[in-house]
């Protein structure tokens, strides 16, 4: 069972309404990508939440434990597909393939599309 797209997109419209841009969207999602995976690494040297906090350095503690949780569910195999898929959108965007909010749809659309892996 994937992820609920509408729900998704309908946040996604309402963050756009709102003024987001789609860049600043997809830099949130890169940025997101880049703590899941430095997350992963500390966890596996065995570092505790407030080391990660220091050395990620993110103040908030919500932030950590919720980064964990997502950390947990993603294996480093989709990890790998989802920056796959973020720079192929990238991409369509520089080149003019696709404008900036439809580009974002889409990816949000290939995203919840998949169910996370199990975390290895």
């Amino acid at each position: 069972m994937g992820f609920n797209t509408r729900e998704a997109e309908t946040l996604l419209q309402q963050l756009l309404q709102q003024g987001a841009t789609a860049s600043y969207m997809l830099a949130m999602i890169y940025r997101q990508m880049r703590l899941i995976v430095r997350v992963r690494e500390l966890k596996r040297q065995g570092l505790k939440e407030p080391e990660m906090r220091q050395r990620l350095g993110v103040p908030s503690e919500y932030v950590v434990r919720k980064t964990l949780e997502q950390a947990n569910r993603y294996s480093m195999p989709r990890i790998k597909e989802v920056y796959e898929q973020l720079l192929n959108i990238d991409i369509a965007i520089k080149t003019g393939k696709y404008p900036e909010e439809l580009a974002l749809n889409i990816l949000i659309a290939e995203l919840c599309q998949r169910t996370p892996a199990t975390a290895i």
